[in-house]
């Protein structure tokens, strides 16, 4: 096995999302629900899934502060539903990871929580097992593009940050990475992605 290795972000690398799919459905259980709430609707949640993402709330407390604040009626349950029904997988992606897998040790990167990440888990069994390691902002505590967590990775692999592949889709993210060493690209397509990986002599 060589010893770079590849670390993958989940959002529009590996799987798409649809989050106004999530708000469409959320606020037709707002009753008197009015478009121009749709400001406080995006600030309320955008506080609380920072939080929720670097796991300083729980799932529930997460539903239930957010419920509370923009008068949602839904169950959690249906709430769940909601908040997981926005993904979509990206099959060239998971091609290219195929290709490498058991060739390069290959990682997750991602700024993500809980129920989003088991849900994936669970329907995309196959997609997972090609992962040695995964890193969830939720359970690390830490959110790129802060810099600790690029840190916390490099010094996990306890190798020279150079010889680390990141893709995200956000320039932030990437620039973040870059700024600690890690050969970072960001991610549009499986095509660039495949120039990319052959730009740092990586071979699928």
């Amino acid at each position: 096995m060589s010893d770079k290795i590849i670390i993958f972000d989940l959002g529009n690398v590996i799987f798409k999302f649809d989050l106004f799919k999530f708000i469409k459905a959320y606020v037709k259980k707002i009753p008197n629900y009015k478009a121009s709430d749709f400001n406080m609707l995006d600030s309320v949640y955008l506080e609380l899934a920072y939080s929720y993402e670097k796991g300083d709330m729980s799932s529930l407390d997460f539903y239930d502060t957010l419920a509370k604040k923009t008068h949602y009626s839904g169950t959690y349950n249906e709430f769940r539903v909601l908040w997981n029904n926005i993904f979509e997988l990206i099959p060239e992606t998971v091609d290219v990871i195929s290709a490498l897998y058991g060739k390069y040790c290959l990682g997750i990167l991602s700024n993500t929580n809980e129920l989003h990440f088991n849900f994936l888990k669970e329907r995309y069994p196959q997609v997972f097992s090609l992962f040695d390691q995964i890193f969830l902002s939720y359970q690390i505590h830490m959110r790129k593009p802060e810099h600790e967590i690029f840190k916390h990775v490099i010094k996990h692999y306890n190798v020279c940050p150079s010889s680390i592949f990141f893709s995200d889709d956000l320039e932030n993210n990437v620039f973040a990475a870059q700024k600690n060493g890690i050969k970072a690209y960001v991610y549009t397509n499986t095509a660039e992605l495949i120039k990319q990986l052959k730009q740092e002599q990586i071979k699928i």
